[in-house]
């Protein structure tokens, strides 16, 4: 996949934009707060407590379903147009792919106990929110050239490898790659505590729900040096894998995981030395926590995963499913603009909980001229 490079960014999120965002998440900053539309009861006082959450307030207050997307949605376009100097007028031969996450939880949530018949989880976006972030963002992007993928963490390497098809084919100058999703709705919440995902009172090794819209601008080198575009980031490859154990259907033996990152790290093997800055979704649920290690395990004759440098956006930003991939790009890009990433490449593996993992390397273009100073 050589010859793709990022130009821009966008995020909306608990800590703001982009830039600001990423710099807090770097100092360690979060804004988790009480969530008090919904609570879980504390046994010892025997009364409901509110839960903890990230959410992008006021930006989101009073917004539910698809309108809420769309609210983070048109703050992280219009972050990454400001970001990368782009006028509206300019993506006509733009195209946007869009991840709205999977229905795999809702369906995990309905199939199982604690949901009286006739109470359907709500269905999640529709495929017309691409059409409505375009019509609200004022973004002449043809209908054409408008894809939402409804997939989840590991998704960011799905559409890259479809992105960089269509670039690589010339039938557009750039594509806009992004992921929303909110874990704030109430019904949502309902269903994440009765499958014990959600840290509460009573199971605190649960994961922090939160909310986040993040986009990338993807371009071929050549156009995108030649017009003075803002690069940051090289993508280097993408890997994709499977594994038969989901979620809910016994403890993660990391092979998945281990398969799609040593199949991205391959790319760089007879390039890179000494440790890479590596993100994952690391949440605080106990089965992803499994995955991780046992993947680690799986990996380690890789020296550059012996001492690596180690980032978990949850950390940040809560579990935001879909966005979490783009999310993670956003880390890494800004990192190597600020010269703090410690290595000229980045390898950004997100876990699902249905099974499916995705990996990606990107390289820090300046690091050469860095090393010469």
């Amino acid at each position: 996949m050589s010859g793709m490079v990022v130009t821009g960014l966008g995020l909306a999120s608990s800590l703001d934009d982009v830039v600001t965002a990423c710099a807090a998440a770097r100092a360690g900053i979060n804004r988790a707060r009480e969530l008090a539309a919904f609570g879980a009861i504390d046994d010892d006082v025997v009364e409901v407590v509110p839960i903890a959450g990230h959410s992008c307030h006021p930006l989101t207050e009073g917004f539910q379903g698809d309108a809420r997307r769309i609210r983070l949605g048109t703050a992280a376009l219009g972050n990454l147009l400001a970001y990368s100097a782009l006028q509206p007028e300019e993506l006509s031969r733009t195209a946007l792919f869009l991840n709205v996450g999977s229905s795999f939880l809702s369906r995990v949530g309905e199939s199982s106990a604690g949901f009286p018949e006739g109470a359907p989880l709500e269905s999640g976006p529709s495929s017309s929110l691409a059409d409505a972030l375009c019509q609200f963002g004022g973004l002449p992007i043809p209908q054409a050239l408008r894809f939402v993928l409804r997939d989840d963490h590991h998704g960011v390497a799905t559409v890259l490898h479809d992105a960089c098809e269509l670039l690589r084919r010339r039938v557009v100058e750039r594509c806009l790659i992004g992921g929303i999703e909110s874990f704030l709705e109430r019904k949502t919440l309902e269903m994440l505590a009765h499958l014990r995902l959600l840290k509460t009172v009573g199971n605190p090794v649960g994961f922090m729900p939160g909310e986040a819209a993040a986009f990338f601008s993807l371009e071929r080198a050549a156009p995108a040096r030649q017009r003075g575009a803002r690069i940051e980031a090289e993508l280097v490859t993408t890997a994709l894998s499977n594994e038969e154990m989901h979620r809910f259907s016994g403890p993660s033996h990391g092979r998945g995981l281990a398969a799609a990152m040593g199949n991205a790290l391959e790319a760089i093997r007879d390039s890179h030395s000494g440790p890479v800055l590596v993100l994952h979704n690391l949440n605080g649920d106990p089965w992803r926590a499994m995955e991780w290690g046992t993947a680690l395990v799986r990996l380690a004759d890789w020296e550059m995963l012996r001492e690596p440098r180690a980032w978990f956006p949850p950390l940040s930003f809560g579990e935001t499913g879909a966005a979490t991939g783009p999310l993670a790009v956003c880390m890494a890009v800004r990192a190597f603009a600020r010269h703090y990433a410690g290595s000229p490449h980045a390898l950004i593996a997100m876990s699902s909980y249905a099974g499916s993992k995705g990996a990606l390397v990107l390289r820090d273009p300046r690091w050469d001229g860095l090393q010469k100073r």
